[in-house]
């Protein structure tokens, strides 16, 4: 009683300790949010901070945001097929042959230094055009800026200035820079409401800080630090004043940019491309990043407008922030109870429509806003492999074993364990973006292989042993793996395919489904069994591998529900994993037959035993050095569809070799196994962002992630993001109950016959057998991938329904005069009644409203 009582008081103390972390990251988020209007679009925090992630300085991070890295078509498409010009001293020229550069590879001029360029790429209709004017006082520069200029207007316009007047001005370089600078000021300042504006937008450079160390004796004499800051003090001073409406941006990063690197220039005032390269495409983000596509990715989050929700995720608002919480307060506080009843579920299922809602929306909030900010992934292996050592060791610190008996085969704390470690990898790999390095790809490609073993072994298993082809086993599986993702394709306004994993489990089930209904009164024929796996496997190979097939059922989903799926990255997808499925429904048959033969208590089992330890061992060394020893990721590929079979084989058998073995497992492996699906799909939207391409930042400042920053947000986002999950788990299961069981409460509600109360009592019972059947050996239960067991109690009316064995209609009088119940004819409201209480119905009417809320969509 009193273990029980503390593990209850440190569980509290844990949700309390959760929910005040949440309401603190939120609260300063939003406050951050509030007090800094000039961050909305995360333009201020690009334009003024940011950090390089590597040493190679290939990759800037802004603060807050994810840049996007433009291309010749994107920048002529952005700039209107117009002109960029650029006015100004040499580092305004090198920033313009860089831009030249970026738009077509190789370009040079043969110009003076001291002269204009200008170069027309005839293919893309765009100019780029350089002015030599340091001091920003030339005739037709003055002329631009007074809209008197007759060239046409640039769709941007970059100035620089500061660095002559300071080299040849001496003493009047402060008055003779403030009035140059004064003019692009006034001239943006008081054109920007009129349709003569100088430009589209304006970028004017900072004075740049050069490397003083580095400047030749001339210039160290009269470039130095204090007019430098004093010049850009002047410059921040001024931006202030001007509205944030306006086109105009004063980039302070490119000088971070240039100051954060190493050996960047060789005269300490020109610097190399990599420098120019960032600050150009820091450029192109403020003047081109709203203009990108504002659909799935939305990965390029820097001066960049989320679009405003449409109406269908509006609804999801609604229903989960007015609707429910107004019927939980209806329900909790006893009034109108009749209408309570008749527009609201139970209360139970409404806290978990609410508990659910709010993960949700949680996650919108966290990809599709900018109250959180975002920064790009960086692969740094030694942060992969001490990330991998931090989650080995909680793993081994939370061992547990039992000595009640021995557990089995595959038990349900081994799968979780299982499931666990290869999701906390998975996550590991995804947030350190290691995909970039193929040992670590190919192996990550084994562990989802691994999860479709799982889906494999453990359905085969339980259609095999219980029987149970009904709809409601159906609904069951199909609505607990899918109910997050669907939600979240409308309400993220993502693809569905885009969450790879669940919609390639639900076709892998529906695989194994089709497969043991056809015919399942002879499951029980070896060779007819065998036959069926080997006929679906071709189905599924054809399918997978034919061309056009895929198309053709891709086409029906556009023209029918307007669907829009990729049938290339989907053959991908199954191709990959092509035969893992069958090898899991076959290793489950074996070890039925092994179970059923008692072959274990054979004289040569021991040496069986060890044969197969000592193979195991040879396959799991043979597959790391064959999968190293690949050049690329498209190599293996190939390869893997044939071999993955061959570690995850031997993993099992390893990790059963004993039964110590199969008696011990990692509690936080279990935890992490039994929310395996609310982790691998919420990781996208509240862990990760961009839609997986970046990292979410959940600390109040994004400036502050960075160096010991980046591990406080990883540890504070990962508390969150598994919190989460775990009562997004709840939430999900209990909605799926509700769901599934709808159709029983519906007949039971208008008098059904005692004939399905009898029936899905029973059928519950035994459903209730095969999930509490682990503790005595493998071979009474088997855990269903991705799946709580609390998810796997089935829709036993609609099975009724649907078996083969139920009695007619005209048989149930005799069955209800047996159980002592009065035969009564139905009313034609109790007929309707039960009508629009079946399942089928239910399903049909549910793909009519999707196909016609896809149309609207």
């Amino acid at each position: 009683m009193g273990t029980h009582s503390t593990q209850s008081t440190r569980s509290k103390a844990a949700f309390y300790g959760i929910c005040c972390t949440f309401v603190l990251v939120i609260f300063t988020a939003v406050l951050q949010f509030i007090y800094e209007p000039n961050d909305r679009s995360r333009c201020s925090g690009m334009l003024n901070d940011g950090w390089w992630l590597d040493d190679a300085y290939k990759v800037w991070q802004p603060s807050g945001c994810m840049m996007h890295n433009f291309q010749t078509s994107e920048i002529s498409s952005c700039l209107g097929h117009s002109k960029l010009l650029y006015i100004g001293d040499s580092v305004v020229r090198q920033q313009f042959y860089a831009t030249a550069t970026l738009i077509r590879e190789n370009t040079t001029s043969i110009a003076p230094g001291h002269t204009d360029v200008r170069f027309d790429f005839t293919p893309e209709n765009l100019s780029v055009e350089f002015w030599w004017d340091p001091y920003l006082n030339s005739t037709r520069t003055v002329e631009l800026l007074e809209s008197r200029s007759t060239a046409s207007r640039p769709s941007l316009l970059v100035v620089g200035t500061g660095l002559w007047h300071m080299r040849h001005l001496e003493d009047d370089y402060y008055v003779e820079w403030r009035n140059s600078v004064n003019r692009v000021f006034d001239a943006v300042q008081g054109n920007k409401n009129k349709n003569n504006k100088i430009a589209d937008a304006v970028v004017m450079a900072p004075v740049e800080l050069p490397f003083f160390d580095q400047l030749s004796k001339d210039r160290h004499d009269t470039i130095t630090l204090p007019k430098v800051e004093v010049m850009n003090g002047y410059l921040k001073d001024r931006q202030s004043e001007l509205e944030l409406t306006t086109s105009f941006a004063i980039p302070f990063a490119w000088n971070k940019i240039s100051v954060g690197m190493n050996n960047a220039t060789k005269d300490g005032l020109h610097f190399y491309p990599s420098v120019t390269q960032a600050q150009i495409q820091l450029g192109l983000n403020y003047r081109c990043n709203d203009q990108l596509p504002k659909t799935f990715p939305m990965s390029n989050t820097c001066c960049f407008r989320y679009p405003t929700p449409r109406w269908y995720q509006t609804i999801f608002f609604f229903l989960f922030l007015v609707w429910i919480p107004f019927g939980m307060y209806l329900a909790g506080s006893g009034y109108m109870k009749s209408v309570t009843q008749c527009l609201f579920p139970s209360e139970s299922v409404l806290k978990a429509l609410f508990l659910f809602g709010l993960c949700v929306i949680y996650m919108f909030f966290g990809d599709r806003t900018h109250l959180f900010g975002k920064i790009h992934k960086h692969f740094d292996p030694a942060m992969f492999g001490g990330l991998l050592v931090a989650v080995l060791v909680g793993g081994l610190v939370s061992l547990k074993s039992t000595n009640e008996g021995d557990l089995g085969f595959l038990n349900r704390d081994q799968t979780d364990e299982w499931k666990g470690w290869m999701q906390v990898i998975i996550l590991v790999y995804h947030f350190t973006g290691a995909s970039s390095v193929s040992g670590i790809y190919n192996a990550v490609r084994v562990l989802v292989a691994g999860y479709l073993f799982q889906t494999g072994y453990g359905h085969f298993f339980f259609f095999y042993k219980k029987g149970d082809y009904g709809l409601g086993r159906i609904l069951n599986v199909v609505v607990r793996l899918n109910m997050l993702t669907f939600v979240l394709q409308y309400l993220m306004d993502t693809d569905y395919l885009s969450y790879y994993f669940t919609p390639l489990v639900s076709f892998w089930f529906f695989v194994i489904w089709i497969t043991m209904y056809i015919h399942n009164k002879a499951n029980r024929i070896v060779w007819f069994l065998l036959l069926k796996i080997v006929i679906a496997s071709m189905v599924t190979t054809t399918l997978i591998h034919y061309p056009g097939i895929l198309e053709t059922i891709f086409e029906w989903l556009k023209l029918g529900f307007n669907i829009d799926w990729d049938a290339v990255e989907w053959r991908f997808r199954l191709r990959l994993d092509a035969w893992i499925v069958y090898v899991g429904m076959l290793s489950a048959f074996a070890y039925i037959k092994c179970m059923e033969y008692k072959l274990h208590e054979s004289g040569v089992w021991p040496m069986v035993k060890k044969t197969c330890i000592g193979l195991s061992c040879v396959g799991m060394t043979w597959y790391f050095w064959f999968e190293l020893s690949q050049d690329t990721k498209v190599v293996y590929n190939n390869s893997h569809p044939y071999i993955s079979w061959v570690p995850i084989l031997a993993f099992v058998v390893l990790r059963n070799a004993t039964a110590k073995l199969r008696n011990t497992s990692s509690r936080f492996y279990c935890f992490i196994g039994k929310i395996s699906l609310e982790t691998f799909i919420g990781q996208f939207h509240m862990w990760l962002a961009g839609d997986t391409r970046g990292l979410l930042v959940v600390l109040a400042r994004p400036e502050w992630a960075r160096g010991l920053g980046w591990w406080l947000n990883l540890g504070i986002s990962t508390i969150l993001f598994l919190s989460v999950s775990y009562y997004l788990g709840q939430a999900t299961t209990e909605l799926t109950k509700w769901i599934c069981s709808g159709v029983n409460k519906a007949s039971q509600s208008v008098g059904a016959p005692r004939y399905y109360e009898t029936n899905a009592t029973s059928a519950t019972s035994a459903a209730a057998a095969a999930i509490g059947g682990g503790n005595g050996g493998g071979n009474e239960y088997q855990s269903i991938p991705l799946l709580p067991a609390t998810t796997q109690t089935l829709d036993t009316s609609v099975h009724t329904e649907t078996s083969a064995e139920s009695p007619s209609v005209s048989a149930r009088g005799s069955i209800d005069e047996e159980l002592g119940s009065p035969v009564k004819r139905p009313s034609w409201t109790e007929r309707i009644g039960w009508f629009w209480g079946d399942v089928r119905v239910k399903c049909v009417a549910f793909l009519l409203c999707l196909g016609i809320v896809n149309r609207l969509c």
